[in-house]
């Protein structure tokens, strides 16, 4: 067993690094406290060499597995302090760009990759609905089967990107038989017509810099050819896309967590208080060894998802138990973070947005409840079959 990072991975770290060392962050107060996503600095991600990651060397393309995207994300996050610019990113890369690599025709991927990648186009993966959240087959929103191709109507909430995407990758309703195979996956353009964004975006405790809004779509007619995949594949689609999104895109709380931890070495040696750094005292090592363990604990997990991913285990256990892991270990580390940096832990900047940027990550990609549930289920069957 070897812990080292491949040569490719290691490339692709340092890419990552020297990508995000050079974004222009001085902003990233007055863009977290405004609710503002930049779209300049996404377009400087894509073009710097990022906007190849997932594309399949058939276009020239790094075609990254999820071990290496892993690595990519977590070093992006490590050297970036906008968290939300990076979670905008990794939901456009996991949820967007993976599905159409994964499951579009060679004729959509002709048609959609050249152009996202060359013009810096924004995703946003639509499955959310109001009565729809972790009962993902609650969904109402539906596409009827047309002359033309298909007629899309109803209603997408809380979708990451939806303000200032360019183009659209959602799961509809096309069949109401009441089984798997009751839903369907399809792209399209943003300004197609019938289709309605939220001008603004939601305003959030955390991931503030990340655009969040609905979607409506009002007889939004599409094309056959907007179908990814065939008619009632969008259950396994939806699926592969939340297992890489669970798995690579969580790998920025990784890099999070890292900064974190420097940042708050570096303060508790620094600070004196009782003519003693804070990091002489037993009570503040420990809280600091705590961190270091959780973030060493959860990237075990987290990499050894990437690893299950890679070798085709769809089951959602390694995927679920490295989620709820860093979720965990990201709001415990970022609460020691403010608690051990006093009153500048409170002041606006970087740790107290760690913080408020963790909140979030145990209940998107499926609740921290939802998944243990599953886990549970899982694990039952096992132990039943003498599997563990």
């Amino acid at each position: 067993m070897n812990f080292d990072f491949t040569e490719k991975q290691q490339r692709i770290a340092d890419q990552a690094k020297q990508i995000a060392q050079k974004l222009d962050l001085e902003d990233v107060v007055q863009r977290d406290l405004a609710g503002t996503f930049s779209k300049p600095l996404f377009r400087q991600l894509i073009n710097q060499g990022v906007g190849k990651w997932l594309l399949p060397k058939s276009m020239k393309g790094y075609d990254l597995n999820a071990l290496e995207l892993t690595a990519g994300i977590e070093s992006l996050a490590e050297h970036c302090e906008d968290s939300g610019l990076i979670f905008a990113l990794s939901a456009h890369l996991c949820a967007c760009i993976h599905p159409i690599r994964a499951f579009a025709s060679s004729e959509q991927q002709a048609q959609w990759l050249p152009k996202i990648t060359n013009e810096a186009w924004i995703g946003t993966h639509a499955i959310t609905e109001p009565q729809a959240g972790s009962d993902i087959y609650a969904m109402t929103t539906n596409a009827q089967k047309s002359e033309d191709g298909f007629v899309l109507n109803g209603h997408k909430d809380y979708i990451t990107n939806a303000p200032v995407a360019d183009f659209i990758v959602v799961h509809l309703r096309t069949e109401d038989r009441g089984n798997y195979f009751d839903y369907s996956t399809f792209i399209l353009h943003s300004h197609e017509y019938g289709v309605s964004l939220a001008k603004a975006p939601h305003s959030k405790s955390g991931l503030r810099t990340t655009a969040m809004g609905d979607i409506h779509f009002n007889d939004c007619q599409v094309p056959e050819d907007a179908l990814i995949g065939r008619l009632g594949a969008g259950a396994p689609i939806f699926q592969v896309s939340m297992e890489w999104e669970r798995v690579c895109l969580f790998a920025l709380y990784l890099g999070q967590m890292k900064r974190q931890l420097q940042k708050t070495a570096h303060y508790v040696s620094e600070r004196q208080q009782f003519d003693a750094p804070l990091s002489s005292y037993q009570a503040v090592q420990h809280q600091l060894c705590d961190m270091y363990f959780n973030y060493e604990t959860g990237r075990l997990l987290l990499y050894k998802a990437a690893w299950s991913l890679d070798k085709g285990d769809m089951s959602g256990v390694a995927s679920s138990l490295a989620k709820i892991s860093i979720s965990n270990a990201a709001i415990s580390n970022g609460q020691t973070a403010v608690q051990l940096h006093g009153a500048q832990g409170v002041i606006s900047g970087d740790i107290e947005r760690m913080l408020r940027d963790a909140m979030p990550s145990a209940i998107f990609s499926g609740t921290s409840n939802v998944l243990k549930n599953n886990i549970s289920t899982a694990l039952i069957k096992r132990l039943k079959a003498q599997w563990i």
